[in-house]
Parts: C-alpha cells; sequence; structure tokens
C-alpha cells in the first residue's frame, strides 16, 4: 500500500507520546482499593491505547492513509471519555477516606495533562497540512479556507450519493460533537433552566426559561471541588441559579447531573433526567433566587420588610427591594390571569394590616398585667368548683357537649402527667372548654396553667433586642392572653353550673374565639411568610463566601428561610419559660458561594416574555 509522504509523521511522535502517558497513568493512579470504577477505568484506557496502537500501525506502518480520517475522529471521542473514567477511581477513593487531598489533586493533575496531550494530538491531526499529507484534502486547499470549504461540501455530497451507511455515521458524529459542545457549554458559560415554580413571580412565571450565565461566578472543573476564577462577585439583587444545598452534593451526584444537563440542552429543556429523588418525590434542582444578603450583612424580615445591619452599624437599615411581592392581586390583568395561585387578595391583605396595627400598638407590659389579673380570677374559679359541682356538671351536661371535649381534656391531662404544658404545646389552636375541664379535674393542669401565665408574664417583663424579637413577644402575649382569658371564663361558668348552651351563647367567648381564630390563622398561615429573626445570629455575620437568597414571590417560595420542607415545633418566644409552641418551617440558613451556579440576565421563552430581567 501507498504511504503517505515524508510530511505525514507530524502527528506520530505526539500520539506515542500521549500512548505513554496513558500508559503511566495507569501506574500512577495506584490501587488503594480494588473496585469497580478503578477497573472500568482500567479496562477503558487499555482499549484507548489498543486501538490507538492499531492506528497507528495501520496508518503509519502500512500506510492505510484511508483509516486516518477514523483515527481523528475516535481520538476526539476517546478524550472526554478518559476524562471521566479517569475520574471515577479518584473520586470514589476520595470519598472512602482512601485518599487524601494531596493525592487527588496529584491524580487531577495527571487527568489533565493526559487530557491535554489528547487534545494536542487531535490539534495536529485537524490541521489542514497533515490533513493533506493523508490525501484527506488536496495540496492546494492547505492555505485556502475558502476552497477547502467549497471542496469540502462537494466531497460529502459526492459520497451521500454513493453510499447512505456514510449519511448516517456523519449525522451520528455531527450529534455526537455537538452533544460534547453544548456539555461544554453548559458547564463553562452559560445554560438555558425552566422554572418550575411560582417562587419568582413576577420576574418568573412557571415555565419560563431564564439564560444564565456562568462564567462570570467561576464555574466548578467537572468532577473536582476547583472552579475557575470569579470574574464578578454576585451582588444584591441578583437573580442566581443554585444548585440546592439542600440534597447531597457529591462526585456521583455531579456525574448524574451532568449527563442529565447534556441530554436537557439537546432536548431544549424539555427532558429533564434528573427532575426526582429517590424516593420519587420532585427535585427542586437547580434554584431560581434572589440574592437579598451579601457577605458582611446581618439580616432580618418584620411584617414584609427586610432590613440589614453591616458591621459597624449602629443599627439595622430597610433594604430597598423593588423585586420584591407580596400583594401580587395588584399586579395588571394580563400578568395576572397567568398566576396559578394568589397568595392573598385585598381582604387578606386588610387583615394583616389590622393584625398588624395590634400588635404594634400592644404594650407588652399591659398584657403581662391582664394575664395576671386573669390567672387570679381563674384560681378563684378553680377554688369555687368543687369535686361534687364538677361530678354533677359532667353528669348533666358533658353528654351535650361535642363529642371530643371530653377526649381533648383527657389529652390534656395525660400530657400534664408526663410534664408537658398542654396550654403551651397546643398553641395558637387550643380549644378552651377542654382545657378548663382538664384544669378543674386535675391538679397537675391547674399547675400547667400558673406556669402557662407565669412565664408569659416573665417575657412580657423581657426588653427586645430588636424588632423581630418584639413582634414575635407581643403575638405570643396577645395569643397567651387570648387562652388564659377563655379559659377563665370557662371556669366562671363552670364555677357557676351552667349549661352547656351558655358556654356557646357566651358573648365574651364568642368575641375571644373570633379573635384567636384570626391568631391561629395569622400564625400558621403568614407568620413566617413575612418575618424572620437576626439571622445569622444576634452576634454574628454573613462570612466573605456566604448570602443570602429568598424568592420575589415572598408568601409562595421555599427558599433560604427554611431549610427544610417539614414543619417542626418551634417555640415563637424563647424568652418565654413556657412559651408557645406552634408547627414551623423556619430555619434560616446561609447560602455558600460554591453552590451559586450563575446569574439569570434575561427571559429567552415565552417569546412574549422575552427581555431582560430587572
Amino acid at each position: 500500500m501507498e504511504k503517505p509522504d515524508s510530511n505525514a509523521g507530524r502527528p506520530l511522535i505526539p500520539t506515542l507520546a500521549w500512548l505513554a502517558v496513558l500508559f503511566l497513568s495507569i501506574i500512577l493512579a495506584g490501587l488503594p482499593r480494588f473496585d469497580l470504577p478503578w477497573l472500568v477505568y482500567l479496562l477503558v484506557t487499555l482499549l484507548i491505547i489498543g486501538v490507538e496502537l492499531f492506528f497507528v500501525d495501520a496508518i503509519w506502518r502500512k500506510g492505510r492513509k484511508e483509516l486516518y480520517l477514523g483515527w481523528k475522529k475516535f481520538t476526539g471521542y476517546a478524550l472526554p471519555v478518559f476524562y471521566f473514567v479517569h475520574a471515577l477511581p479518584r473520586v470514589t477513593w476520595e470519598k472512602a477516606g482512601l485518599i487524601g487531598d494531596g493525592r487527588a489533586t496529584f491524580l487531577f493533575v495527571v487527568t489533565a495533562i493526559a487530557t491535554a496531550m489528547g487534545g494536542l494530538v487531535f490539534f495536529i491531526a485537524s490541521r489542514p497540512s497533515s490533513l493533506a499529507a493523508f490525501g484527506v484534502i488536496g495540496a492546494d486547499e492547505v492555505g485556502d479556507r475558502a476552497l477547502r470549504k467549497r471542496r469540502g461540501k462537494e466531497r460529502q455530497a459526492a459520497g451521500h450519493r454513493r453510499n447512505f451507511l456514510l449519511v448516517i455515521l456523519e449525522w451520528v458524529d455531527a450529534l455526537a460533537w455537538a452533544a460534547i459542545a453544548v456539555l461544554i457549554v453548559n458547564i463553562f458559560i452559560f445554560q438555558l433552566y425552566v422554572v418550575p415554580t411560582e417562587s419568582m413571580v413576577p420576574a418568573f412565571l412557571v415555565g419560563d426559561r431564564p439564560f444564565t450565565l456562568k462564567l462570570a461566578v467561576g464555574p466548578r472543573i467537572p468532577l473536582t471541588e476547583w472552579r475557575l476564577p470569579i470574574l464578578r462577585l454576585p451582588r444584591r439583587g441578583d437573580i442566581v441559579t443554585i444548585a440546592n444545598p439542600r440534597y447531597p452534593e457529591n462526585h456521583g451526584v455531579d456525574l448524574k447531573k451532568y449527563a442529565s444537563q447534556l441530554v436537557y440542552m439537546l432536548s431544549f429543556t424539555t427532558v429533564n433526567l434528573d427532575s426526582t429523588l429517590p424516593d420519587g418525590t420532585p427535585k427542586s434542582d437547580p434554584l431560581v433566587k434572589r440574592l437579598t444578603g451579601v457577605p458582611g450583612d446581618r439580616l432580618m424580615m418584620v411584617d414584609d420588610q427586610l432590613y440589614v445591619r453591616r458591621q459597624g452599624d449602629a443599627d439595622y437599615s430597610p433594604v430597598k427591594e423593588p423585586w420584591a411581592r407580596t400583594d401580587l392581586w395588584k399586579e395588571g390583568e394580563p400578568l395576572r390571569s397567568k398566576i396559578q395561585a394568589l397568595p392573598m387578595d385585598e381582604k387578606t391583605r386588610a387583615f394583616l394590616t389590622e393584625v398588624d396595627r395590634v400588635k404594634n400598638s400592644a404594650d407588652p407590659a399591659a398584657l403581662g398585667a391582664t394575664m395576671a389579673a386573669d390567672l387570679a380570677k381563674a384560681e378563684a374559679s378553680l377554688a369555687r368548683i368543687g369535686p361534687s359541682t364538677l361530678a354533677a356538671w359532667n353528669a348533666r351536661q358533658l353528654s351535650r357537649a361535642p363529642s371530643n371535649v371530653a377526649a381533648r381534656r383527657d389529652e390534656a391531662i395525660a400530657a400534664a402527667a408526663k410534664g408537658e404544658n398542654p396550654f403551651a404545646t397546643q398553641g395558637a389552636g387550643s380549644e378552651d372548654l377542654p382545657l378548663a375541664l382538664a384544669a378543674a379535674s386535675d391538679k397537675a393542669v391547674a399547675k400547667a396553667l400558673v406556669a402557662y401565665a407565669e412565664g408569659a408574664r416573665k417575657a412580657a417583663a423581657t426588653p427586645a433586642s430588636d424588632a423581630y424579637e418584639r413582634g414575635s413577644r407581643v403575638l405570643a402575649l396577645l395569643i397567651k392572653a387570648n387562652l388564659l382569658a377563655r379559659v377563665e371564663e370557662d371556669l366562671t361558668l363552670l364555677a357557676a353550673s351552667s349549661p352547656i348552651e351558655a358556654f356557646g351563647s357566651d358573648p365574651l367567648l364568642t368575641k375571644l374565639n373570633g379573635e384567636a381564630e384570626r391568631y391561629y390563622y395569622y400564625l400558621l398561615r403568614f407568620y413566617d411568610s413575612r418575618n424572620f429573626p437576626a439571622f445569622p445570629s444576634k452576634d454574628g455575620y454573613l462570612g466573605p463566601t456566604q448570602y443570602f437568597a429568598m424568592g420575589d414571590n415572598r408568601y409562595n417560595s421555599l427558599d433560604f428561610r427554611f431549610r427544610e420542607a417539614v414543619p417542626r415545633p418551634r417555640p415563637l418566644d424563647p424568652a418565654d419559660p413556657v412559651p408557645l409552641v406552634y408547627s414551623s418551617l423556619m430555619d434560616p440558613f446561609p447560602l455558600e458561594r460554591e453552590f451559586i451556579e450563575g446569574t439569570a440576565l434575561f427571559r429567552i421563552w415565552p417569546f412574549a416574555r422575552f427581555g431582560k430581567i430587572e
């Protein structure tokens, strides 16, 4: 067979050097543990070396120039494959603690050198002079790009007429290279996302696709802990895409994520392979949120207003947030009609305004004094309710009471026997009559009532350190005072042996029950959505790499105010030794910069909403 001319040897020496480095990488990898990732790496690397040697022998020794393009394509595909398979044992051993940071860095350097040398081989093999030396293009095409392009189309058309299989292979080859290019762009430069929720209304509606620039925030090198240099630090007000820190972050997760991103981009964001957790629940990853806190901040939110205190500041200052939304019902009709769920309407806003008015005008000391007076009345009524009076009332009235009264009474007695305070643990939704009957029936419950009121009195006398603490304390006192007043009125009616109908028609109880319902609704539905305590803490600030992120739609956003999606019992006022407890998601946590994947610049879809993000 005809051998290539003397100028065709240029790719050979770099190729042999690259193969030597690939073989050396096997030795340098070591074997801390024999496992499947190492075996995959070994077999794939040996396969790459074997196929490369076959091409070297066929092309340079036997002169089979027709294999040159096949060799070049194989070399190009081998590079990303080698990078990922060589990373498999390294990340597995590192995760298992079998190698330290130094060894992991060394192995990555080996990977990078081997991949770079393969890239050099591919670059040399793709040069016009190398292609001409093997007859892929004519000698007159080496210095004429336009001529190469024109004759390339002619050769492609002629090949398609001769061989339909060649057409298929070229399409496969084009798609493969497009996939590789998309993955590189996706990881390092920009990415498209689909917004799955309404947490960022009106900036994003469900189904909007933001264009996210990744290069500026220092994208992470795949399957490593290292990042490219940051070109621009994130700022307050930036909308960012975030790798959800609630989910485990490891190289196995990353590998699945990169594969998913590849399919996601090639399918024009229509197919997401990484959309569910192992248990089948939807996976919220990545997140799209607004940065509201930056390094050096201490944040607090009170009644929808975000406040910030910087190191050295004497006090908190309001943060101007033109992007924040709570009253979406005020938006214009074109946008409002596209919002799936409006968290509130005009009537609800009026309700919140009234609660804020009551809360902000209340005096903790006065509430404490009122509770002390109501406790004294309750104790006097308890003293008048003897065993015979209670037994007679139970015999005549209890069977006519709502069916759950006796059961709730027994639950309160059982809770007190275990050392719990049923008045505090039942919170704002407490039913007063069962608690009153329990206090009249059991001394432990009666003591719990005293402790409940005394805890509020001590909290009322404790100065608040900031606006959030004052607001939560006043709200807790209002709720506690309401329940104590209801229980006191119930005990007064019990001491008078009033019929069960009197409890439902009593004007004071009717008024107090209406207040209780409003407080209960406010606390469980809105309080945590529009308030959070000083964060990071009363004496701390966000660190140099820490941020805080929230959704613009504040009443419908599971953001960094809430670490988990499962509510837990939370004391409303920790200064109260017997605090009112409510079900809450509140648990602010910082966003580490390493989880920020990019900055959303504009909406790319739908076309009707195409434009820059404000």
